[in-house]
């Protein structure tokens, strides 16, 4: 019985996480992770899939990004959380995050996360490196 409903908390976890998807991040929630990434504007509009202009406007007034900018955030917030486990240390884990990673080809993790693909491997060698796998 035990199992079911520690299951039950999961699934409520993760469809909590997918209604926050669909209503939509804050763009002070947006804000702040560039803000702790240390991303410049243009990178993280591109990320977000919006203009510079709209990235601008937006920061100075209230309202929420669109699902598929939160979808994109989410991706973000949830590696760089990982990071931050896995390291023991958010700030470490942001810096790694910024950093070429020999375990992606000598790419920047930052740099993979707008894709499905580039998130899955940037997943992996974080789980890797956790587990002392040779990354």
């Amino acid at each position: 019985m035990a199992k079911q409903h520690g299951a039950s908390r999961v699934a409520d976890a993760v469809f909590a996480e997918v209604e926050n998807v669909r209503r939509g991040y804050s763009w002070h929630v947006a804000g702040k992770l560039q803000e702790d990434l240390a991303i410049r504007d243009e990178a993280f509009a591109d990320f977000l899939g919006v203009s510079s202009r709209t990235l601008t406007r937006r920061r100075k007034g209230a309202g929420v990004l669109d699902k598929v900018a939160s979808d994109r955030l989410y991706r973000i917030m949830r590696v760089a959380k990982l990071a931050g486990s896995v390291f023991e240390d958010a700030a470490r884990g942001f810096e790694w995050l910024r950093r070429p990673q020999v375990g992606l080809g000598g790419a920047t993790p930052l740099s993979l996360l707008d894709t499905e693909p580039g998130f899955e491997a940037v997943e992996s060698l974080l789980e890797r490196i956790e587990y002392g796998v040779i990354a």
